[in-house]
């Protein structure tokens, strides 16, 4: 075994250890002694291949991005070419490539969801770049495409909305990847099976609160949209 080698898996074994804690105490409740211990690496070590936790979880954030981005990118361009855009369609984009993870990809999945779950438990600032660098340039678009679909919801609500559902995917998703045979269905269908079922509900749930109907039209009147028209 080369001393690369042995360098790379110390380097996977630190990243292991912090998604696992992270997940479970967020950044702020994790140490470098603690990862270090958790991997099995001596003191130090961490420091050598990160510098810091902050790049621990630029790395964590990384190295599943990528992936998620092409994926959505990829159902984007889809959608482009599709003469009319459902709600579904645009919430499938959100959901369908993290579902892929916890299913597709098993523990390393929901270790990861569950992760991302934490840190926008916690409000951590890397929630905000991790949406940015998710969609990049497609995040206007997509929302211009809701505002196309949902004519009747002000501007402003549906922002609040955004936000909210990206909070109940996030949770819903990482108690789906905790607890994938709750609640179990009869007949013992295949794990793969239960959890589309489950993700199929959360599309479902999303977008009824997407496009409820509102009584804040009068309240949000004259709102100003970022593309600069005021809604009505």
């Amino acid at each position: 075994m080369t001393l690369s080698t042995v360098k790379g898996e110390a380097r996977e074994r630190i990243l292991l250890a912090a998604e696992e804690l992270m997940a479970k105490y967020g950044v702020d409740g994790v140490s470098v002694r603690s990862i270090n211990a958790a991997a099995g690496v001596s003191a130090g070590i961490l420091h050598y291949h990160f510098g810091g936790l902050d790049k621990v979880v630029d790395a964590l954030l990384e190295r599943h991005m990528m992936p998620l981005m092409a994926q959505r990118r990829a159902m984007y361009a889809s959608l482009q070419a599709q003469p009319q855009v459902t709600l579904r369609a645009v919430v499938e984009i959100l959901v369908i490539p993290l579902a892929r993870k916890i299913i597709e990809e098993g523990s390393a999945g929901a270790r990861y969801v569950q992760f991302l779950a934490r840190l926008h438990t916690d409000r951590n600032p890397k929630i905000a770049e991790i949406f940015e660098q998710s969609f990049g340039e497609n995040s206007s678009a997509l929302v211009a495409m809701l505002q196309r679909i949902l004519p009747e919801i002000p501007m402003r609500v549906l922002w609040l909305r955004l936000i909210f559902c990206s909070h109940a995917m996030l949770q819903s998703l990482a108690e789906i990847s905790a607890r994938p045979q709750f609640p179990i269905p009869p007949g013992n269908p295949p794990r793969e099976q239960v959890l589309w079922g489950h993700v199929e509900i959360l599309i479902e749930f999303l977008c009824g609160g997407l496009a409820a109907p509102t009584n804040m039209q009068s309240q949000f009147s004259g709102f100003e949209t970022s593309n600069g028209r005021s809604v009505r």
